[in-house]
């Protein structure tokens, strides 16, 4: 998942809901993702820290050349790549992706315990991600506060090389293969192969990657557990 995509969907979605017993906000236009923008806070908040491109490679374990790059906006982060920054400044994740728009501005944080919320994606809808490896369509993302991110993905990556390095996040996640077949390699375990209605569910702090076996992407129902209340 690109950072743009989650940094938008947790700041511009709904505008209200029932959240809180106060009034609700008047509506916010919503502001496009600036990669100017988003590599001028990175390296604001590096500066702030009296740190080099170096020190911060080495908390993010990220290159310096990709940093530097981030930093002159010539690209953004993945999903993974921005929670790992976000840990590396010691900066809280959600707050972190939300000040990335123009003005800086941070939307309010629902309480944890927030109740009696639903949230509901009618077929064929859903929030739209294109990645390199995969395909992804994330179901009910009007509520921003969930404790869980729920999707579908079609796995296009149809070996580890297609894939890329190995990936880690907080948390657990849950994979239930809709058609095809796909394999999940970790540095613990041999691959491991899994059919259409075979599931999976493990700690992704281990680190993983997922691809499709065979000649054809196949179709998994994912659930990750979100960064923000980890």
């Amino acid at each position: 998942m690109d950072v743009r995509d989650l940094r938008n969907h947790l700041i511009l979605s709904t505008g209200g809901g029932p959240l809180r017993e106060t009034a609700e906000p008047a509506p916010r236009e919503e502001a496009e993702f600036d990669q100017g923008t988003f590599g001028a806070a990175i390296r604001r908040l590096r500066t702030e820290r009296g740190w080099t491109l170096r020190d911060l490679s080495e908390r993010s374990k990220i290159s310096q050349s990709a940093l530097s790059r981030v930093e002159t906006g010539q690209i953004t982060l993945s999903f993974d790549r921005a929670h790992a920054l976000a840990r590396a400044l010691d900066a809280d994740f959600s707050q972190f992706l939300m000040q990335m728009g123009g003005d800086g501005a941070v939307a309010d944080i629902a309480p944890a315990h927030a109740s009696g919320w639903r949230s509901v994606t009618r077929a064929g809808e859903g929030h739209a991600v294109s990645q390199t490896n995969a395909e992804y369509r994330y179901l009910c993302t009007d509520f921003l506060y969930r404790k869980m991110v729920t999707g579908i993905a079609t796995i296009t990556a149809m070996s580890q090389d297609e894939h890329g390095p190995f990936v880690t996040h907080p948390g657990e996640e849950f994979i239930y293969v809709l058609d095809g077949a796909i394999v999940v390699a970790t540095e613990y375990y041999a691959p491991l192969t899994l059919n259409q209605g075979d599931s999976i569910q493990f700690d992704s702090t281990t680190r993983h990657a997922i691809y499709s076996d065979g000649d054809r992407p196949a179709r998994v129902l994912f659930t990750v557990t979100d960064p923000r209340w980890d």
